[in-house]
């Protein structure tokens, strides 16, 4: 078989873990061009200037990199045509819409791997999603790209089941991997002149949105009422649940263990975190580490605002909070 030129469209750390797949991978009948990636950014506390997880690898590997869509452009204005020609662009979690112009180099477009059942949360944060709504699967969906966020007809599909304990990291690389296979066997196999489409149903798409730090916080009172199982009012329900229940009136969303929930989803960043009074000033306690033990939520690490991260006995015996 014919090698296909490839342009890989990345820009996270599992995004950077399946580019090492496709680059490591000597089955799959592809010679990859570039990687376009978003541009560094300061990261951390001290703001340093940090290359994104797919740049680090593409670069490790001799792979050229091109850090914005300008300059991708940049490059197809200045290279000779057979230097530019590309057969197909993979996308993964690249961060931004693609224009028009863009989706129309590959020969044969852009596909795009989507890390949930298509067309439910299309959006920023399709692995954090399902676990803070207590989902018990989510999958992989491959699609053809089109000019509307996550909206292309579908070339592949599979599903995925999400284990009680895992976190969103876990759920990252379980999915990354099978988004891999699956896109292996699909190009292994596929008939690019007859390339089977299924348009989505758009009519059932539901919608996330990037998380902000506030989406941790949970008031004192509810963080008690949850360690004590009590259950919790609709009212008392996190922002960005009630967000969605309210958008897409899904009344299926299991809502027990809702704060365990919500630490999976956004562990480790925002995180799940709270406010306490200690000596007349409110502080930040963030809680780093829970776990459900006999249908109990329990508490096993916390980290008061300026002070290193402590076992939550301990913390508690000394501050007696809860």
């Amino acid at each position: 078989m014919k090698k296909l030129s490839l342009a890989y469209f990345g820009t996270p750390y599992f995004s950077s873990l399946f580019l090492e797949k496709l680059i490591n991978d000597k089955e799959l009948p592809i010679e990859l061009k570039y990687v376009v990636t978003q541009p560094d950014k300061p990261v951390g506390r001290k703001q340093i200037i940090t290359a994104s997880p797919v740049k680090v690898v593409a670069q490790n590997y001799g792979i050229k990199v091109l850090d914005s869509l300008r300059s991708l452009e940049q490059y197809y204005s200045s290279s000779q045509d057979e230097e530019k020609s590309i057969d197909i662009a993979f996308l993964y979690a690249y961060g931004g819409i693609l224009p028009k112009k863009i989706l129309e180099y590959p020969c044969y477009g852009f596909w795009n791997t989507h890390p949930s059942l298509l067309p439910k949360y299309r959006g920023a944060s399709p692995t954090i999603y399902p676990l803070i709504l207590g989902d018990k699967e989510t999958g992989v969906t491959l699609i053809k790209l089109d000019e509307e966020i996550d909206h292309g007809p579908i070339i592949a599909q599979q599903k995925v089941e999400i284990l009680p304990h895992e976190c969103r990291p876990d759920l990252e690389v379980k999915l990354t991997n099978r988004a891999f296979e699956l896109f292996k066997k699909t190009l292994i196999s596929t008939d690019f002149n007859q390339l089977k489409l299924t348009e989505q149903d758009h009519a059932q798409a539901t919608f996330t949105r990037q998380l902000e730090k506030s989406d941790g916080f949970i008031p004192l009172k509810t963080l008690k009422k949850s360690l004590n199982n009590e259950p919790l009012l609709y009212e008392e329900l996190p922002t960005v649940i009630r967000e969605y229940l309210e958008k897409t009136e899904d009344d299926s969303v299991k809502l027990g263990h809702v704060i365990y929930n919500l630490y999976r989803g956004l562990y480790p960043w925002p995180g799940v975190w709270t406010k306490i009074n200690i000596k007349g000033q409110n502080k930040r306690l963030k809680i780093t580490d829970m776990t459900l033990e006999k249908n109990t939520l329990i508490l096993k690490k916390v980290q008061l605002e300026g002070k290193k991260e402590v076992i939550f006995e301990t913390f508690n015996r000394v501050y007696k909070i809860f």
